[in-house]
């Protein structure tokens, strides 16, 4: 499809997690995503540790091998991917076998692909199929690599064509060493070729030299090198011997000087005279300029000196038994050659080596045919490297389309029942599935980032395997549903990783955030029973420490009392002050006092309406639970899930906030499977229950409060609501009592 017909195509957006993103579906998509800026994209890098794919598409698209993929990386894919194809149906059904129609060979890169598969399903003896799978291509390439030339240009013996070359490929291997090719074989290059020929040549030459110049370099023929041996050995020695013989006749003082032992020679130290002797001539210099084999000699020097003069062809320049300072020279020039030849040996490498097998391998036409085969190998290289491009054509029809949908967009991420290319695996622990697990190398770095996301998040160790081949690994989960309650360091659960293995994982940290609504309204509750439940363990524990000590002391007065000596005579028992009588008024007063106080509460209770005990244990509520509740509303409302990405690396563009029902999605209780077999009794205690089965639990909690509250009212109009008294009635006007009859006065007396 050519790129104009799609000048009139628009881009296709989709809101995803709180943020418009471009959805990624055709081919047609894939070119307009070369045009879309990089601030839409939904990530702009991402570490390939954490990206769960095929390593070998993640290594091609990290072009520059730095662990990150960027987008400028990803439009250089998408790019090149564009410019191979001409159909891309299977890219769009992500699927791993090319069609080989498929291929655009209208370019020059597409029809050395299109050559290579070609080449490929030949090997295979698949000359007639028309499509190359994932699988086929990288068992072939296996196979090209192991085969006799695999473009390296390394030839291992096995794959010399002839007995000569491979006889020459294991000499070179044994004097110079060797390289692995592809497959990890043992062979030689051009190089190691090189230095081997070169070496050998000079030697089978050096060797051949006498040969071919026998007066010059074969004197005495093959005696030569016995007698050049002997001649060698004495060097040194005889030239300096007639130059003392010279000195002597020109100097005067030389003949004593000669013979002078020096007086600090220890003659009792063996040592010394040996050191004399090593550094003294052969023989006494003498006038004359000749040597005299049955004069006294040397005594270190006395053997070889004889066996010198022994010699049969050294025996014809002596005169007798005697050495001339003439002959001398003339023997010296007779050796000369030989002496060069010697001195010009290339080196110790091919001593003791057969020289017949040594002229076989540095033949021409041997050396010429293992060069042959050394650029016979190296001109399928290109064949080679078109395998490779042709591997990741397929690995980029295959993959490509999944990890644009992680990449540009977030769509796999947030689509429910499916996991993202950007998530670790799956932790099972308190009963819950959580999904949404990254990998983690720096817990104090992720944790530091982390705690901006207002994320609940748990850190754990994860571990596999023997344990002498132990595997582990940290991992970071978002608990984003539900209520952390039931989580604390140490816990244990199983993590399955991406890859299908299973592995035992134990809390180790934990960034505490509110995880739900309900836990956040809970959370006072929580907050304040701790509390209580604190406060009364410190009262007991004080008042049972108390306990313990006072029983200790009285224990121990006890037993000091009974060790103490009885009183010669008891004193008599005084009457108490306080006699039972006493106490059983005095506990009669305090009970009266006591029901006279309950009495007096329970009337200023009455006077107290129920509402306003309610409105109080309301206030006191929302004065204490009211700040919690609402900072856990907010950090619910703040959570952004954008933080928790990005402390793994990740170059998010923007922020998203991650709302309830997106944390449905990352934390969750599978549902139970349904089964014949399970007693539906049973199970429907632990089944979600349905919608209708909700509605008449609302029903009956809101018909039992109604209840409770008709209740409480009753009874506090029954028993505690002050009753009204009667209106007394009006009395009757009292009645005058008639005056009573006068008495008459008493006399006078």
């Amino acid at each position: 499809m050519d790129a104009g017909q799609n000048k009139n195509q628009r881009m296709e957006f989709r809101r995803i997690g709180g943020s418009y993103q471009q959805v990624i579906r055709t081919a047609a998509d894939l070119r307009l995503l070369l045009s879309l800026d990089e601030a839409h994209w939904a990530l702009n890098s991402v570490s390939v540790d954490s990206v769960r794919s095929d390593e070998q598409f993640l290594a091609f698209l990290d072009d520059d091998m730095n662990r990150q993929i960027r987008t400028d990386e990803v439009k250089r894919a998408v790019g090149w991917f564009l410019g191979m194809m001409n159909d891309f149906s299977g890219f769009e059904a992500e699927s791993d076998v090319l069609e080989l129609s498929a291929i655009d060979a209208a370019s020059p890169e597409g029809a050395r692909l299109l050559d290579a598969a070609k080449l490929v399903l030949s090997n295979i003896g698949r000359e007639t199929d028309g499509r190359l799978s994932l699988a086929q291509i990288r068992n072939d390439k296996e196979i090209i690599a192991c085969a006799r030339q695999n473009g390296d240009g390394i030839i291992p013996p096995g794959a010399a064509d002839t007995p000569e070359t491979a006889e020459l490929v294991n000499s070179a291997m044994k004097l110079f060493g060797s390289i692995k090719d592809i497959c990890g074989a043992e062979g030689i290059d051009s190089a190691i070729l090189d230095q081997f020929t070169a070496a050998a040549t000079a030697y089978v030459n050096w060797v051949d030299a006498p040969a071919a110049n026998p007066a010059a370099l074969k004197p005495f023929g093959d005696d030569t090198a016995a007698s050049y041996g002997k001649f060698s050995a004495l060097e040194k020695e005889l030239d300096d011997y007639f130059i003392a013989c010279e000195a002597r006749v020109f100097s005067r003082e030389a003949p004593d000087r000669l013979r002078k032992v020096e007086s600090t020679i220890d003659l009792l130290n063996n040592q010394a005279i040996r050191d004399f002797f090593a550094s003294a001539p052969v023989a006494e210099p003498r006038p004359d300029e000749t040597l005299d084999f049955s004069a006294k000699l040397n005594p270190l020097k006395r053997d070889a000196l004889l066996a010198f003069a022994a010699d049969a062809h050294i025996g014809e320049f002596l005169v007798g038994n005697t050495l001339s300072n003439d002959n001398w020279k003339k023997l010296k020039a007779r050796f000369a050659p030989y002496a060069a030849w010697v001195a010009a040996k290339p080196n110790s490498t091919f001593d003791g080596y057969d020289l017949d097998s040594l002229r076989r391998q540095t033949a021409p036409e041997t050396v010429a045919a293992l060069r042959g085969m050394i650029a016979a190998d190296l001109a399928v290289a290109p064949r080679i490297g078109a395998c490779e491009q042709l591997l990741k054509l397929i690995l980029f029809q295959r993959y490509l389309l999944e990890f644009l949908n992680n990449f540009v967009n977030l769509s796999q991420l947030f689509t429910p029942g499916t996991s993202s290319l950007l998530q670790a695996g799956m932790l099972v622990m308190d009963g819950r599935n959580f999904t949404l697990v990254s990998i983690v190398k720096n817990v104090a770095e992720h944790k530091a980032i982390v705690r901006l996301s207002d994320i609940c998040v748990i850190y754990l160790d994860a571990s596999t395997g023997k344990p002498d081949a132990q595997k582990t690994m940290k991992l970071a989960v978002a608990v984003t549903s539900g209520n952390i309650r039931n989580l604390f360091i140490n816990k244990h659960g199983i993590f399955f990783s991406a890859d299908g293995e299973l592995w035992d994982a134990k809390i180790i940290d934990l960034v505490q955030q509110p995880v739900s609504i309900s836990e956040a309204l809970r959370m006072p509750f929580y907050k304040f029973g701790e509390f209580i439940g604190n406060q009364a363990d410190r009262f007991f524990s004080a008042r049972s420490q108390e306990a313990q000590k006072q029983l200790e002391t009285n224990f121990n007065a006890a037993a000091t009392a009974a060790t103490a000596p009885q009183a010669a005579a008891a004193p008599k028992m005084q009457t108490p002050a306080v006699s039972g009588s006493m106490l059983l008024m005095g506990g009669g007063i305090g009970i009266a006092a006591l029901g006279s106080s309950i009495a007096f509460i329970v009337k200023q209770l009455a006077n107290v309406s129920i509402w306003n005990v309610l409105a109080v244990l309301l206030g006191i509520i929302l004065i204490f639970g009211g700040p919690v509740v609402a900072v856990s509303l907010v950090k619910l409302y703040r959570r952004n899930l954008s933080r928790f990405l990005e402390a793994n690396g990740y170059a998010v563009n923007r922020p998203m906030r991650l709302s309830r029902r997106m944390g449905a999605i990352f934390t969750f209780v599978p549902p139970i499977p349904n089964s014949n077999y399970i007693r539906r009794d049973l199970v429907d205690l632990f089944n979600k229950p349905s919608r209708s089965s909700k509605i008449v639990k609302i029903l009956c909690i809101v018909l039992f409060v109604l209840l409770c509250a008709a209740a409480g009212y009753w009874c506090y109009n029954r028993f505690f609501a002050p009753k009204s008294a009667p209106v007394p009635a009006v009395p009757a006007a009292p009645v005058k009592p008639s005056p009573a009859p006068s008495q008459p006065e008493a006399p006078k007396q």
